[in-house]
């Protein structure tokens, strides 16, 4: 959490990062939510639910590196920014 408010974390869009962040925190939180309640309902809608946030965490990743908006450019670090240019 602390990343995202010392800009350690970005998506390259600016203020429009905040909807990132949102979107971020609220899917983590009903993840969570999500697991605690069906985690021994069986085991496979645990890998069901467990296959969508991964595919989620790995859209997350890229959008945070690969992807990252025109504001901001990626510029080969993994989430912090570089003081080398």
């Amino acid at each position: 959490m602390l990343g995202t408010f010392y800009k350690h974390i970005s998506f390259g869009k600016g203020l429009g990062d905040m909807l990132g962040y949102c979107i971020l925190y609220v899917t983590t939180i009903t993840h969570l939510i999500i697991t605690i309640i069906f985690r021994k309902k069986g085991n496979s809608i645990h890998a069901v639910f467990s296959l969508i946030f991964f595919i989620q965490t790995l859209i997350i990743c890229l959008k945070a590196t690969a992807w990252r908006g025109s504001e901001y450019p990626w510029n080969g670090n993994i989430f912090y920014k570089s003081s080398v240019n």
